[in-house]
């Protein structure tokens, strides 16, 4: 699946949430990837949120820092679009060209 702006800034907000974790922890990034048979520079582009974690490295990585994974998914309310927005109908004329 292509990175999107959306799992862009979820990786930075993940990739945060694992360095504030490690630092609570007072584990190196050298330490945290030896306890993930990773390098420390998959880390540190981990932590950057340069990598798109799956599910399989978030849990891998929750478990090489003593806690559990957890996952919260809430509802984001969505500013409906209507077909008669001047915006819509400029695309739509504009495709049928």
């Amino acid at each position: 699946m292509p990175r999107t702006s959306v799992s862009q800034v979820a990786s930075k907000v993940v990739g945060g949430e694992i360095r504030r974790s490690r630092l609570e922890l007072g584990l190196s990034q050298a330490e945290l990837a030896r306890r993930l048979d990773v390098t420390p520079p998959y880390i540190t582009n981990v932590e950057a949120g340069r990598v798109n974690l799956t599910v399989g490295q978030l849990a891998n990585i929750a478990s090489a820092l003593g806690t559990a994974l957890e996952v919260h998914l809430p509802v984001v309310e969505r500013q409906a679009v209507t077909l008669t927005e001047p915006a819509v109908l400029e695309r739509r004329r504009s495709a049928a060209r």
